[in-house]
């Protein structure tokens, strides 16, 4: 005779809501757990008259392997994003003591030369050069003519439109270029030493003698 005393419900899927870990699990064995969680719930409730069939179990177990492998696209890219901040970082400290061109309007003349740069969006047919002394006073007017996109070195002798030599010292010049009749979108850019390093949240950025601040990609050229 048996005795009914010692009979109990067994569920055999217990072991699975009840095994704890004694190791943290961590973003992708949590929502594993979840899944799985959700899976024995749906097996525990089901009617045994009409069971899930193995396409629906096959679609339930694709989608924990889903999530696992976003889980873990999540870290790799996460990871690769600090070590390319690192990465930047180095680069950006080993430019300091060098001359970068970047944006910036300044032209210092020096000798009876001065040097600067334009960054062209597109191919332009004029490019008109406006020199102005330290006072705002036009100074001189170039153009260049036949301009390819991208970056278009220029340099000054230091003379007004008369020809006249001017004083050593410190100048701006603006820029408008134009293709046809259209205008070309033109950014004025300037040689500056690069002098100290910092950072705008996780980003380096360059610090450079003409108090202008630069990242690493805003670097036309460097000498």
């Amino acid at each position: 005779m048996i005795n009914s005393n010692a009979t109990k419900d067994v569920n055999g899927y217990d072991f699975l809501n009840t095994a704890k870990s004694t190791k943290k699990a961590d973003s992708i064995d949590a929502a594993q757990d979840r899944f799985m969680k959700l899976l024995v719930t749906q097996l525990q409730t089901q009617d045994p008259m009409n069971p899930m069939d193995n396409a629906a179990m096959t679609s339930q177990m694709a989608q924990i392997s889903t999530v696992q492998g976003i889980e873990k696209l999540n870290q790799t890219m996460t990871s690769l994003q600090s070590m390319y901040s690192t990465s930047q970082t180095v680069a950006a400290s080993a430019l300091i003591g060098r001359v970068a061109l970047a944006e910036g309007n300044n032209l210092p003349l020096k000798n009876g030369n001065a040097t600067a740069g334009v960054q062209l969006a597109a191919d332009a047919q004029n490019v008109e050069l406006s020199i102005f002394d330290k006072v705002g006073n036009l100074v001189n007017t170039q153009h260049l003519t036949g301009q390819k996109a991208g970056t278009v070195n220029f340099q000054w002798d230091g003379k007004n439109d008369t020809g006249v030599a001017q004083p050593d010292g410190d100048y701006t010049f603006a820029v408008k270029a134009t293709q046809g009749t259209n205008e070309v979108t033109a950014t004025p850019l300037a040689f500056a030493n690069v002098v100290a390093m910092g950072w705008e949240g996780t980003t380096p950025v360059l610090h450079l003698s003409n108090d202008k601040t630069t990242k690493i990609d805003g670097i036309r050229q460097l000498i």
